[in-house]
């Protein structure tokens, strides 16, 4: 028997406690030298084609791509570094997975006044992150994360709660601003919605083992 599943039968099952199985790590880290990185690619930004057709656009509203994918990565190394290195950490402080990981993805993205991005997954990855690089939480709409209700093989019935807990939230918000990158697996639901003021650049990308 595991020390998982031992735990689970002396601390559980013994003593009448609840137990949350399976948390979903989320991490958020302040990007070192976010300033001097944002100049950067500001600069980068003002050299790129805006791009409103996107892939994406069919899940997202009011969001052109600078350049094209990867491109900023390829052009700016010293920025994949820095995030590659916070994405190391976040695999050393959750999952401790014995694998090298790279940025296989990554899009550069302008939201206007109104944008969303409907609630959606990436089936592609392993990591999902999203590193705000122009962001103000009282002007932008921030990131959140939904439950998945839908099942192929069991019903999903939606009752009336008394109050909220982290085992009924329907949506759950992670505190982030300017500069920071926040790291999420790829599988979760995520989006967001009426961002209310234009100018709102984030670089979103996927990551998976090499």
């Amino acid at each position: 028997m595991s020390e998982l599943s031992q735990s689970l039968e002396k601390e559980v099952l013994h003593k009448n406690q609840i137990y949350g199985c399976f948390p979903t790590p989320i991490s958020t880290y302040e990007v070192p030298e976010h300033k001097q990185l944002k100049q950067e690619i500001l600069q980068w930004m003002s050299k790129q084609d805006i791009n409103p057709d996107h892939q994406r656009k069919m899940i997202s509203h009011n969001v052109v791509e600078i350049g094209k994918s990867n491109e900023l990565l390829n052009d700016c190394p010293n920025v994949k570094q820095t995030l590659l290195n916070l994405i190391n950490t976040h695999n050393d402080n959750t999952n401790c997975y014995s694998v090298r990981y790279d940025i296989v993805e990554s899009y550069l993205e302008l939201a206007s006044e109104q944008a969303i991005y409907a609630p959606h997954e990436h089936a592609n990855a392993f990591y999902s992150a999203t590193y705000f690089i122009n962001f103000d939480s009282k002007i932008h709409s921030s990131l959140k994360f939904r439950r998945h209700i839908f099942s192929t093989f069991y019903p999903s019935l939606q009752i009336p709660i008394s109050k909220q807990t982290p085992y009924n939230m329907p949506e759950v918000h992670v505190p982030h601003s300017e500069g920071d990158l926040l790291i999420y697996p790829s599988n979760i639901t995520h989006g967001y919605e009426s961002n209310p003021q234009g100018e709102r650049i984030t670089l979103s990308m996927n990551i998976a083992p090499v």
